[in-house]
Order: C-alpha cells, then sequence, then structure tokens
C-alpha cells in the first residue's frame, strides 16, 4: 500500500520530532491539523500550539478547527484524499467519520506500553509509579481511548536520572523513528495487528493543581517519584517561610526520618537541603523559588540560611 498523502495530527512540543521527521521523508504531511491557538501567560496573549509554528517553518497548510468533527471540515479533509492520518498528542477525540476518511485510517503515537496508562498523563504516572521501562506505542484509533489494535510498539529503560522533561523529550525523538518504521512496515504490507489486552489496562487522568502539591508526609521515594515526574514543568510546590518554591530534583538518603515531615534537618555544603519526610530523609538538590530560574538547593539556602527545625509545607 503506497502511503503517498499523509495527515498529520498534533499540538504540543511532543509531537513536533514526528512532524519533522515526517518532513524529511517520502511521508511529508499534506496537511497539518492542530488545535486552535490558546491564551496563556499572565497577560493571557494567544499563543500558537508548537505544531503549528513547526508545520509553517515547514511550508505545510495548516488548520486549527475548534471541532475537527465538524462536517466542513471533514470536507476539507476528504479533498486530500489521504491514505493515513498520523496523530500525536492532538487533543481531540476523532469520530468515526474522520477515521474512515483515511483508506488505513488513523494511526497515533502514544508514549507507554499499552495497554498500561492509557490516558492524558502516561510519561508523568509512568515516573510516580517508579518504573524502571517505558516505551511508544502506535495503535490504531477506534472509538475506545487508547484501546486500538497495536501495530509497533517500542520498550526503552528509565534512567534515575530521567524526569518528565527528559523522558519527554527522549520518547518524542524515539517516537518519530517509531512512526517512520511503522509506515514503512505498513507499505510493505508487513505491518501486524495485535489487539489489546483490555483486562491489563491502567489509566491516566489530566495532572490536576491539587497533584502539583507536595504532601511531606508521604514516603520518601513517594515524593522523589513525584517530584520526577513533574519537573522541570510543571513542578511539584510547597511553601518555605511562607513563600511558594517548586522542587525539582532530590534524591533520597538512608537516613531515618526522626521529626516531623518537612523540617529541615541540616544544609550539606554543594549537596543541598536534607528534609524529613514520612520514613526516610531526602535531599533537595534543585528548586525553583517563585518568580526566578531553576537553581541548585545549596545556592538557594546561601541566601535564606535556613535553620535545623525549620519546615517547609504549605502549613509551614
Amino acid at each position: 500500500m503506497k502511503l503517498n498523502k499523509i495527515i498529520f495530527m498534533g499540538t504540543p512540543n511532543f509531537a513536533v520530532p514526528t512532524l519533522q521527521k515526517l518532513n524529511q521523508t517520502n511521508y511529508k504531511p499534506k496537511l497539518v491539523i492542530t488545535q486552535p491557538d490558546r491564551p496563556k501567560g499572565r497577560k493571557r496573549k494567544l499563543q500558537p500550539p508548537p505544531v503549528k509554528i513547526a508545520a509553517e517553518k515547514l511550508q505545510i497548510p495548516c488548520l486549527q478547527p475548534q471541532d475537527v468533527n465538524d462536517p466542513e471540515i471533514l470536507k476539507q479533509i476528504a479533498q486530500f484524499e489521504p491514505e493515513i492520518i498520523v496523530t500525536a498528542a492532538y487533543g481531540g477525540f476523532l469520530k468515526k467519520k474522520i477515521r474512515k476518511i483515511a483508506k488505513f485510517g488513523c494511526i497515533n503515537l502514544h508514549p507507554s506500553l499499552l495497554p498500561k496508562y492509557r490516558g492524558a498523563a502516561p510519561i508523568n504516572f509512568t515516573l510516580f509509579n517508579g518504573d524502571k521501562a517505558t516505551g511508544n506505542t502506535i495503535f490504531k484509533i477506534v472509538a475506545k481511548m487508547d484501546a486500538g489494535p497495536i501495530l509497533f510498539q517500542s520498550k526503552y529503560k528509565i534512567l534515575p536520572e530521567d524526569n518528565y522533561t527528559v523522558l519527554q523529550e527522549k520518547l518524542a525523538a524515539k517516537g518519530a523513528d517509531d512512526v517512520l518504521k511503522t509506515l514503512q512496515l505498513i507499505e510493505k504490507d508487513e505491518i501486524e495487528l495485535t489487539p489489546q489486552a483490555d483486562s491489563e489496562a491502567t489509566y491516566t487522568q489530566k495532572i490536576t493543581k491539587e497533584d502539583l502539591q507536595l504532601d511531606w508526609n508521604k514516603p520518601a521515594v513517594q515524593i522523589h517519584n513525584k517530584v520526577r515526574g513533574l519537573a522541570e514543568k510543571p513542578g511539584v510546590k510547597t511553601k518555605f517561610r511562607g513563600k511558594p518554591i517548586k522542587i525539582i530534583e532530590t534524591f533520597v538518603t538512608d537516613a531515618d526520618s526522626n521529626k516531623k515531615p518537612g523540617t529541615v534537618v541540616q544544609v550539606i555544603k554543594k549537596q543541598g537541603i536534607e528534609v524529613t519526610t514520612a520514613d526516610k530523609n531526602i535531599i533537595l538538590k534543585r528548586v525553583q523559588p517563585a518568580g526566578k530560574k531553576i537553581m541548585s538547593a545549596f545556592a538557594y539556602s546561601l541566601g535564606l540560611q535556613p535553620k535545623p527545625g525549620e519546615k517547609f509545607g504549605h502549613g509551614a
């Protein structure tokens, strides 16, 4: 099956490497579809999504419908007579009519080893749970969320230093290669559709404001994994001396905590700030005070001089 007419759908930074990779091959998309510009920042100024910016640089036509399933939008898509629609973090539900426009249908790049971590935040939850491995899955889109048959899957080791920002970039870059391999297999008619085991499925939900709050009453490893799962953006929030601060990087020690969780134990030169949790002490290695850039926790301590017995936390 020849794939000369491809439509690409995606929105955030995660989708950009795939678009760029396809543009360098015979699979250059004829059309890009992304979400509308959204207000961002304190001034709520409209900002284009990363995929739109990339499409414009690559001189690929771009649509930004409020509803991609709108009949008028479907007519525009149908005019391109696509053989396949490739999606990556598009951010909208594709109804049956759009899934049927392309000859092969719609395929999606998802950054988890499906059926594990279906839903909106697979990379975050992979790190929250302290998994040692993850990967990308490319599957055919069906009505049920992330439940379609698998076309291609690749597995990657998670390194101890990987956080959300780093792991997302790695999976995005590797995902671009995975999509390319999948399209090549489809063209050669060497693809196999493997049904997902719904009984083994796990689900993730969108990250909420509540998820961003650090609870010092949790065990150290759980706090450490939460920090990894949200760093560097949006970051886990706590307070020190009543002022907000994000915790960007931590290290779990072997020392048992013998004071109330969130209590400063000591400042360790060139390492960071040692703080108690529900079980083991944890060292804050990198932080981001409100309105400032990410810095080492030791550099942060030089200005504030935190003393043993002081507390981190929203009640502090």
